[in-house]
């Protein structure tokens, strides 16, 4: 998944051959660096496949494969609908709050599947990476699929590409978005993991707090 989503961001190049200008191939090395990070997390260390609970693993993922499909879908929807496209600003400040929620979830998932805080962290980590590894490709294809159509010339005015590329000083606008495209690819990978380091850890020790004050009360009862 790893190497298709890199090939994929690279296969921009197909259409938008300029985009390795201007230190573009700085942010496409960004792309395969957050895929190979990913992998590194994966194969190694604390939240490893070989070393993460599996309940905790599996709670992540499914709650970031929800979260990434809405996202890439909510992307999706701006091409096809006006309407989606002018709420777009607003829209995007739901996102972000929506991928906050889907990492307090998986935090919480965590602790009650495998009882301790180390589960709800690495669930909250599997959130970030499966919404990142779901979302990433999905909004390249559907950037390739509508390159140079009205609906993209629609969702570029409404998001302020156009004011951006002027700022930039390029001269190729489809080189400039491909590069702000391979930019999130590293970046959105980033911010994801430190949103689940903060609010996943949280979300964990809140639920263990009240996880072991509810076995407390109910061991008093039974006493």
């Amino acid at each position: 998944m790893a190497v298709a989503t890199t090939a994929l961001a690279a296969g921009g190049l197909l259409l938008d051959p300029q985009a390795l200008r201007q230190g573009g191939i700085l942010g496409l090395i960004g792309v395969a660096l957050a895929q190979a990070f990913c992998l590194l997390l994966l194969w190694r260390g604390p939240v490893s496949l070989r070393a993460a609970a599996p309940a905790a693993v599996r709670a992540g993922a499914v709650v970031g494969a929800v979260a990434g499909a809405l996202y890439g879908l909510e992307g999706l929807s701006e091409y096809l609908s006006a309407s989606v496209t002018n709420a777009s600003v607003v829209i995007g400040r739901v996102i972000v709050g929506g991928l906050v929620l889907a990492n307090i979830i998986a935090g919480v998932l965590g602790v009650r599947r495998t009882g301790t805080v180390r589960g709800g962290i690495t669930a909250a980590v599997y959130c970030a990476i499966t919404e990142y590894l779901v979302w990433y490709p999905t909004v390249l294809i559907c950037y390739y699929a509508f390159h140079g159509s009205r609906q993209l010339d629609r969702v570029w005015r409404a998001e302020g590409v156009y004011d951006d590329f002027a700022r930039s000083g390029m001269t190729d606008i489809r080189a400039f978005v491909l590069q702000d495209f391979w930019g999130a690819g590293f970046f959105h990978l980033a911010a994801g993991l430190v949103i689940a380091g903060v609010f996943g850890t949280l979300a964990a020790l809140v639920a263990r707090m009240l996880w072991r004050g509810r076995a407390a009360r109910t061991a008093e009862v039974e006493a």
